[in-house]
């Protein structure tokens, strides 16, 4: 482990507490809190940035999470219907035991089917995007760095992505 490696996790650790009820005042909910402060980590680590070459390392990491908390209320805002977890499943409305019906998983294996057709029928370059975003959960910035192409085209891809999907299902279910 490097030296900038372990500055940084005394760092992370040291402000942790106070990174989270920053992170928490844009994400009240402890889960996607610590998502962020999970991503914030994993940026550390891939970066290849001093804490001693930075003036002020603690304002540093605040801007950073702040940033990265931004970012995904932007996202949720964006994009209110994420995939769901299947463990989230039972704690939905109406989604007891009881209530799910053969003909209902049916219906929605076949709706999953549709969307995994749609997907598939996407131009290479939109699939890539929309899977790295959805699939992955990468941010936009973070597609664009991967592929090299800007924010701005990563947002366009979303938007065919989306777009086509939704035509399709639209298509099947009249």
């Amino acid at each position: 482990m490097a030296v900038c490696d372990r500055s940084w996790d005394s760092l992370y650790q040291q402000y942790h507490d106070r990174l989270l009820r920053q992170v928490q005042k844009y994400l009240p909910a402890r889960d996607e809190s610590q998502d962020v402060l999970q991503d914030l980590y994993v940026q550390l680590r891939h970066r290849d940035i001093d804490p001693a070459d930075i003036a002020n390392p603690p304002a540093f990491l605040m801007r950073m999470a702040t940033n990265l908390a931004i970012d995904a209320v932007r996202r949720h805002n964006r994009n209110p219907v994420e995939f769901t977890d299947p463990a989230e499943i039972s704690e939905m409305d109406g989604a007891g035991s009881q209530s799910v019906t053969p003909e209902q998983i049916s219906s929605d294996r076949q709706r999953l089917e549709i969307i995994r057709r749609a997907i598939n029928d996407l131009p290479p370059r939109c699939r890539e995007v929309f899977l790295l975003c959805k699939r992955d959960h990468l941010s936009t910035v973070e597609v664009a760095e991967q592929l090299g192409i800007s924010r701005n085209m990563v947002e366009k891809h979303l938007r065919q992505a989306l777009g086509h999907c939704k035509q399709v299902l639209a298509r099947h279910e009249n």
